[in-house]
């Protein structure tokens, strides 16, 4: 999968390959904002540290399986006190 960050401000478009683990939403998890159709992506933050890439935001595009979506949301997933991952909310 990819994480693409759109050209805003003066700068560019950024990709990163990732590997991720997605995941749908079980139906007692759907509240709020989150609707039937949306996942959830665990993704590593090695990746993005690499790439120079930074913590996914909303707004951000994944490209998962062919198919583009649109990160709703993020948190940061810690071991400790080290930064490990992220958990995404995608929607598309």
């Amino acid at each position: 999968m990819s994480l693409i960050r759109r050209a805003s401000n003066g700068a560019p478009q950024k990709t990163v390959d990732l590997i991720g683990f997605p995941r749908l939403y079980r139906p007692g998890e759907i509240e709020g904002a989150i609707q039937q159709g949306d996942q959830q992506v665990e993704i590593l933050n090695d990746e993005l540290v690499e790439a120079d890439f930074g913590a996914p935001t909303t707004g951000h595009l994944l490209v998962l399986d062919g198919r583009q979506l649109t990160v709703q949301g993020a948190r940061p997933v810690y071991e400790g006190a080290a930064l490990i991952g992220h958990s995404i909310w995608v929607r598309g």
